[in-house]
Order: structure tokens, then sequence, then C-alpha cells
């Protein structure tokens, strides 16, 4: 029976022994590993064996080494070392340094079976440019940790090569059946999430899911992103172009004439800075996202605001409310006592609720689980309901007004059949995917559905200069380009033109 070795306690550190005399006993594999770390680390490195190795005889003409072939002496001790590895295949010599180093007050490490009685190890490492890392398990599974550093050295290599990327779809480029199709509504936003998180190469991300947008932002490799990977991951490849991709300076655009609400369907909405803080929020939750895609959403959601405020006198705008408002106001006319049905309960649904409450309509607001909190203004003009009595409601109200995300339809054919086909219905279906089950209108009389994009289109008349609007978003943009610069210098710096050290695997502990 195989006993489980016990992880010993150690202090991580970085030795600094560039310049520094250090001294390997041993001229094997493992003492020559052990010298070639030393001489990277600038280490001015004297080795002592009686006979030398491949490792140690390819490290003759290396600056720095000193090579002494002859047996070990106790004196080589005397040299003014500041640490030693006793690294013989003779345990009982290796255990005979470690007590004469401690003995004169030198650090000494034994990479065999007695490593335990030495003053340190040396952990699975690698560099990349002018950056270290490594891995201990403290001695209790070295295959592990070889293994860890294997692969955080795939990782670490990419990182020289990291630029801002955006992939995603829109109303702009993609039509809402198209959307549905991606939208991440329930355990699937989880489950993408986890699929991105097992793609090499993407070092941070975050899902961006609403109502006319699915994106993925995040920092990747150039390589990775040109592969297709993602695309595929996310399932823009089943979109046949209706789709965009970003890199560097581009996704840093994007991201800021998204959260300035530019690219919303109505164009000045403020909804999606929220919308964009609870997506970063909820990757750094679920440890999608760091420090670097916080310092860009950041940045964006800065420069969108300045994009506000210089665009402000050009737009109008609108919320989703208004725009709903707007709408039923053009099929209903006055909404005085208009009787008009809210699914769901979010901040969607009750901005809507109390939107068209101050026009003076009765609303009724449904809510699953969380029962919404209206101020006294609407008292007597709102009410709510449960899910569950939603069948007692139907029958006799002049609009329904759907903003529930629980991913599939809410209104079916059988609640169609409840609805009074003496009276017309107007149902705006903000849902994506869709509240209302295909067919919804089929089954009553009366009845007209308008879903999002069919919103859009009724905005589309309310005409302005988006040209305008857009050149001096774009001028603002690029006065911020410098933050793009900062950040992608924080990511990329020690990197460049520098190719990962081979054999620089020095120690497994």
């Amino acid at each position: 029976m195989r006993v489980q070795k016990k992880a010993k306690k150690i202090l991580p550190l970085g030795l600094l022994v560039e310049g520094r005399s250090c001294l390997v006993v041993g001229g094997g594999t493992v003492a020559g590993r052990k010298a070639k770390a030393l001489i990277e680390a600038g280490a001015e490195v004297t080795l002592v064996a009686p006979e030398l190795g491949e490792w140690a005889k390819g490290l003759r003409s290396a600056t720095g080494l000193k090579v002494f072939e002859r047996m070990y002496d106790p004196e080589d001790l005397d040299g003014g070392f500041f640490l030693v590895f006793a690294a013989t295949d003779d345990h009982a010599l290796n255990q005979q340094i470690i007590q004469a180093c401690r003995a004169r007050g030198i650090l000494c490490a034994c990479p065999d079976r007695g490593w335990e009685k030495g003053d340190f190890i040396s952990p699975a490492s690698f560099r990349e440019g002018d950056v270290t890392v490594s891995v201990s398990t403290g001695g209790a599974a070295c295959r592990r940790s070889r293994l860890i550093k294997e692969h955080l050295a795939r990782h670490v290599a990419t990182l020289g090569k990291t630029e801002m990327i955006v992939l995603g779809t829109d109303h702009r480029v993609a039509n809402l059946a198209q959307r549905e199709s991606l939208h991440l509504a329930g355990p699937r936003f989880e489950q993408m999430g986890m699929m991105f998180r097992q793609v090499q190469g993407l070092h941070e991300f975050m899902l961006l899911n609403t109502c006319n947008r699915v994106e993925l932002i995040g920092l990747a490799s150039a390589p990775l992103l040109t592969s297709g990977v993602l695309n595929r991951v996310l399932g823009l490849d089943r979109l046949e172009g209706r789709y965009y991709v970003y890199e560097g300076r581009d996704a840093f655009r994007h991201v800021a004439l998204v959260v300035a609400g530019l690219l919303s369907q109505t164009p000045g909405e403020t909804h999606i800075c929220a919308q964009v803080k609870a997506a970063l929020d909820r990757s750094f939750t679920a440890g999608w996202a760091a420090g670097v895609l916080k310092d860009w959403i950041s940045r964006a959601l800065h420069i969108g605001k300045v994009i506000r405020q210089v665009t402000a006198p050009l737009l109008r705008g609108h919320n989703i409310e208004d725009l709903c408002q707007t709408y039923l106001q053009s099929e209903l006319g006055i909404l005085q006592d208009r009787r008009i049905l809210v699914l769901g309960a979010g901040p969607i649904g009750k901005g809507i609720a109390e939107k068209l409450a101050s026009q003076g309509a009765l609303v009724t607001c449904c809510y699953h689980v969380n029962m919404p909190v209206f101020s006294a203004a609407w008292a007597g003009r709102v009410k709510n309901c449960q899910f569950s009595d939603l069948h007692c409601v139907l029958r006799h109200q002049d609009a329904i007004v759907c903003a529930t995300g629980g991913g599939k339809p809410v209104l079916t054919t059988e609640h169609a059949r409840m609805i009074d086909t003496v009276r017309r219905l107007i149902v705006v279906d903000l849902g994506v995917p869709r509240n209302t089950t295909p067919g919804f209108a089929a089954e009553a009389a009366g009845v007209t559905v308008v879903d999002i994009d069919g919103l859009e289109t009724h905005w589309q008349d309310e005409v302005f200069d988006m040209k305008n609007v857009m050149e001096e978003s774009d001028r603002i943009v690029a006065e911020h380009f410098g933050e793009y610069e900062r950040i992608i210098a924080s990511i990329q710096s020690g990197f460049e033109g520098q190719p990962a050290c081979p054999g620089s695997n020095a120690g497994s502990n």
C-alpha cells in the first residue's frame, strides 16, 4: 500500500543570488539542472564532482561557472558560499554536507530523499521573459507540481500576445429569431462560462447578455481569436456571418459605445450601464474576470459617461420604458384608466409599471417570487399578483407587457383562450427569448403581438442625426486611447521578444 507523503509547510521566497557565490556538489542530471538554474539567476557557480554527466558537461562554457572534477572536500565549504546544493548520488554524503553547511550558517538543499533535512526546496519553475513562476506541493506530490507548472507555462506563454477582444451579435446584424438561438437564459449562462473557462489563451472574460445582444468581452491571445474556437463555443458560426469580432482598439471603442447606450435599440438608453456592471460582477464571482478586465470596464464606463454628456442634446435618450409607453399610446390613445398587465417584476418590469401608472393607466404587476414594492405615489394605480393567479387577471386587459427573463414562454396558447375576444388586446413582448409562445396571436381574435425588434421599427420613425452623434463619440473615444495602451502594456510588459527558457524546470517539489 502506497503511503501518501505529508506536505511540508514552506515559505515562498525569491532568492536574490545575482553576483553571489553558490556551490553545487555533484555531477549528475539533477546537479546540472541546479547549476543551470543558478547561472540563469546570475549567480557565480562552483561545481564539484569527480565525474560529469551530460547535463554538467553542457554547462562547461557557461559564464560564471567554475568546474572542479574531483571528490568533494569539506574545506570546499570555506569559500564564502551563499547557498549550497548537495546533489550527489550518495545519500549519506548529502546529509553530511547539510550538517556541515548548517554549522557554517550556509543555506543548503538536498534534492534527494533526504530533502526534508535541508533548508529550502527548489519548486517546479519556468521563466517567460521577466516573469518567473514556481509551483510547490511541499514535497508531497512532485509529479503534480510539474504538471501544474507545464500547464501554467503554456498559459503564460500567450500573455505577451494578449489583446482586448469582443465577439458577439446584436440587433444591428441579426434579427430576433437568430439572436434567440444564442441567448444565455437560465443555466445556459453558467454552462457557457464554464466552457470558456477551459479555453487556453482566454485569460479573463465576461458574458454580456441583454435583450438585444450576446457578447463575449475579454482578454485573449491573438492566435486564439483567429482560430475561430471562441466563435464556435458561443455559437456565432451558426449565424452565417451575422456577428462581429473586434480586437485591440476596435474592441475598446465598441465597449465604450455600448455602455454609452449608442448601440442599444433605443440609442441613449441608460439601462445598459447597470447591465454591464452586473455582468462584470457575475463574472468576478464565478472567477472568470479579474483586475485587468475590471480596469477596462471601469474606463469604458467613464468614457461612456462623457459621451452621454456630449451627445445628450442630439439624442432623446429613450429607455425601453419610454419606448413601450410611446408605442402603447400610439395604439391605444390616451392611457388614462387603461388596464395593462405587466409580466415581470425586475428592474425593467417595475420601471414599465411605474411609467404607465404615471400616465394614469391601471397596472397589474405579475411576479414569480419577490413581490415588487411601489411607492405611495402609485397607490390605486398599481397592484401586484402572482403568476399562479395569472388566469384571474388576463381576461379584461387592454394591453400586456411581457418583461420576464426566464428563457421560456409565459404566455401560452392556453392563456390565449382565456382572453376576451370581443375587445382588442395589444401584447408587447420584450423577452429574449420571447415570452409569448408561437401562435399565441392566432388563438385569440383581436390580439396584436409586437416583439422588441418591432418596437425598434416603431422608434425609427423618430429621426435624428446619428451620424453626428457617432462622429462626436469616436472623437471622445480616440482621446482616451492612451488608457487602452496603458492597460495592454500592463499585461504585455516583460514578454515581448522573450522566448521561453528551455530546460528551466529546476526542481519539482
